[in-house]
């Protein structure tokens, strides 16, 4: 089985070509434990292919690569297996959105406790959560890492971790992970206050008021930056309304500037930024209501709200911006 023969199956994945794919499995089965230089096989390939490489916002892919999916696994792929950096397929189908596609692969046999890029906690459940999609939980179950942030993120009941006014030690269980690779690195401290206020973050994001409530009720900041941005920023990010209008009504300062995702991204940017670029819509017009500057900059290109909606292609947000401006 050589190289070419996985690229030939893996181009058949991409393109959705059943035919061809099914004609290179039956001519050479093995591939499907083949894997290339970065130790991917051929079902990491072709997830990856579905999800329109790891795609965000969600890329639902075509049915011809769904259905390649499901050819490779029925063919035998492991489909817990992981490649040079402990990525599974699970972690593509969690970190992407892809509800069904995770499912699929969980009855196939793959496992959702794998620790991608050697960190603990660094689950495909953890990889959702950041990415603002709680929803994958209803199938990524049981929760794992079960940690206050992940419980706080899924809207889950926070007892276990908080008992008083302290934090209990399965509370810091898996927070070895905190973004994707590509994010600067994070010299953590593992602090009462830093957990929380991390836990606040991914609250937000998620749309968890209740979780948000009983956080900052034992200290959370709401104009906390733990780590890349600060709750509001990340609720404007997903647009999550009731959450941005829950944290504003809190004292979440909107025009608060601080750096946010990964390197180099968001230098000196405010949660205008974001909600325009992404065009979040409800949390944009949230903002503008509640008197942030719709033309503040921010600290790398001297960038306007309106100016990150048109770079993002957010032809919504750019046309509320223009009309608040008439």
């Amino acid at each position: 089985m050589t190289e070419e023969t996985l690229a030939h199956a893996a181009a058949a994945a991409r393109d959705g070509d059943v035919d061809t794919l099914s004609a290179v499995l039956a001519r050479s089965p093995k591939v499907v434990t083949a894997f290339d230089t970065d130790g991917r096989t051929l079902l990491d390939l072709a997830c990856r292919a579905a999800t329109g490489n790891i795609a965000i916002p969600l890329d639902p892919g075509t049915p011809g690569q769904h259905a390649a999916v499901d050819l490779i696994l029925r063919a035998g792929s492991n489909p817990s297996a992981a490649d040079n950096n402990s990525w599974t397929p699970l972690h593509t189908a969690g970190m992407a959105g892809h509800s069904d596609l995770a499912r699929r692969l969980l009855v196939a046999g793959a496992s959702p406790r794998t620790d991608a890029y050697g960190k603990a906690g660094g689950s495909p459940l953890a990889y959702a959560l950041f990415y603002a999609k709680a929803y994958m939980g209803k199938v990524l179950t049981p929760p794992y890492p079960d940690n206050l942030r992940t419980a706080a993120g899924l809207g889950n009941d926070l007892g276990n971790f908080i008992k008083g006014n302290e934090l209990t030690p399965d509370a810091y269980f898996g927070l070895d992970f905190y973004a994707p690779e590509f994010f600067p690195t994070w010299s953590r401290t593992f602090a009462r206050q830093e957990v929380i206020d991390e836990a606040l973050t991914w609250a937000a994001r998620n749309n968890q008021c209740e979780a948000m409530a009983v956080l900052v009720g034992i200290g959370a900041e709401v104009n906390a930056n733990p780590f890349r941005g600060t709750p509001l920023l990340w609720a404007c990010y997903s647009d999550k309304v009731e959450a941005a209008t829950w944290l504003l009504d809190h004292g979440a300062d909107p025009d608060l500037r601080h750096d946010w995702g990964g390197e180099g991204h968001g230098v000196d940017a405010v949660a205008m930024h974001l909600a325009a670029q992404h065009n979040c819509v409800g949390c944009l017009s949230l903002l503008l209501d509640r008197g942030a500057d719709a033309a503040i900059l921010d600290g790398a290109y001297g960038g306007t709200p309106a100016g990150w909606a048109e770079y993002g292609g957010a032809a919504d947000a750019l046309e509320i911006l223009r009309r608040w401006f008439k």
